[in-house]
């Protein structure tokens, strides 16, 4: 078993063969403490990601052009940066978005086209205007708050905008109810500022740095879920971090992985397990298993019903 991650494994990998080096499978093999056939399997998966840019030689393999790492990352976030700014609409004149973003995005568009999922309309880009300002002076905020099932108002302070999901969230203390909450923007109906200010506490701050979902709970003891993914997609969870806690903790000669995740409610991944369902087994701990099986009894049951 592996003493480093697959992913990490890869990466280096990856370097080695963009410096030049001739790397034999055998002896990298010894070096991470892992079997021929998993070293095997990570040029097979790095051929697949990067296409064809290693000539091979025996049990050997060299790389005869580069791979241009710096290129592929910054993908990621041009897609980020673009979304975003579709949201608030590139060619408004009141955008929040600043003029040099905008250009950098309108330039690799000219190269890059990113079809993601859908992502909420943002039409309150005033109540956005509020928000930076009292987030920046620590102003507390009078919101009335609109869902399909109820109208509620609440003095707030405001700590961060998140965006998870697809979606705008505005996090911070709910001052009615002493409770940290999360709040979509595009369900405020209305935003006063007001003349008190606040001071922010640190735990909450490090708890927003810590959110990975809107089903964090504050308050709430941190768990480790441990995960086995199938090899058939391995390459999967190697590739992207579905959560930012996630880490590849084990690397079996089967070709199977374990990945780790810190959460503060199963819930977190809920999704993410029944995405990958039967592909994917639940190792510890023994309530999340209970709780994705009431889940998938309950959405069968539904199913049904609906017939």
């Amino acid at each position: 078993m592996s003493q480093k991650s697959s992913l990490y494994r890869t990466i280096e990998i990856l370097k080695h063969l963009n410096e030049g080096k001739k790397l034999c499978v055998s002896q990298l093999a010894q070096s991470y403490e892992v079997s021929d056939r998993t070293i095997r399997r990570d040029f097979e998966l790095i051929r697949e990601l990067f296409g064809d840019f290693m000539s091979k030689e025996g049990e050997c393999y060299q790389a005869y052009k580069k791979v241009l790492l710096e290129e592929v990352l910054s993908a990621t976030d041009l897609m980020t940066l673009a979304n975003i700014v579709n949201i608030f609409g590139i060619t408004s004149k009141e955008s929040v978005i600043s003029d040099r973003t905008k250009a950098l995005v309108e330039k690799s568009m000219s190269v890059y086209d990113f079809k993601s999922r859908p992502f909420e309309n943002m039409k309150n880009k005033e109540v956005i205007k509020q928000l930076e300002h009292a987030i920046k002076f620590n102003k507390e905020i009078k919101i009335v708050y609109k869902t399909e099932r109820f109208v509620g108002k609440r003095n707030f302070h405001p700590y961060k905008i998140l965006f998870l999901n697809e979606n705008f969230y505005i996090v911070g203390e709910n001052v009615s109810k002493s409770k940290f909450e999360f709040l979509r923007i595009s369900l405020v109906e209305e935003l006063i500022l007001t003349k008190k200010t606040f001071f922010a506490h640190q735990d909450i701050n490090n708890f927003i740095k810590r959110i990975q979902t809107p089903w964090a709970v504050f308050g709430q003891k941190e768990v480790t879920v441990r995960l086995r993914i199938d090899s058939s997609i391995r390459r999967y969870f190697i590739l992207k971090k579905y959560l930012p806690s996630q880490e590849v903790v084990a690397d079996f000669d089967n070709g199977d992985i374990e990945v780790q995740y810190t959460v503060s409610n199963y819930k977190e991944l809920e999704e993410l397990i029944i995405k990958w369902l039967p592909k994917i087994r639940i190792m510890y701990p023994r309530p999340l298993k209970k709780m994705i099986k009431k889940s998938l009894d309950k959405k069968m049951k539904g199913l049904l019903e609906s017939h």
